[in-house]
């Protein structure tokens, strides 16, 4: 591998660490990797011709990465919606209210 290229090696060693972050959950480690990733890629410049295969294979990773956490996200709605129904079906169970007076009212 040419040493100008290696740059590009290792942001996708980064790319590869931050995928496996979001495959394993590990969502409190995430945002400092994928901070640390985009620092480094931001102080590269412009890509010598020979930094392509490494950013062929970044491309590969960050849709990886992308499919993982829409995949977290979809999964997390899915889960807060079922916790909102019952939550809803519990207060149904919950009998009458109490009165603005603090007593329940149990005139029904």
């Amino acid at each position: 591998m040419s040493s100008v290229a290696q740059p590009w090696a290792d942001l996708v060693v980064l790319a590869e660490r931050e995928r496996d972050l979001v495959r394993e959950s590990r969502w409190e480690e995430l945002p400092a990797v994928s901070e640390h990733r985009l620092s480094v890629s931001q102080a590269l410049g412009t890509p010598p011709a020979a930094a392509r295969p490494h950013l062929e294979r970044l491309a590969e990773l960050q849709a990886e990465i992308h499919a993982g956490l829409s995949a977290a996200c979809a999964f997390t709605r899915q889960k807060l919606g079922s916790m909102s129904r019952g939550a809803t079906a519990l207060r149904g169970y919950a009998g009458p209210a109490p009165s603005r007076h603090g007593h329940q009212d149990f005139s029904a």
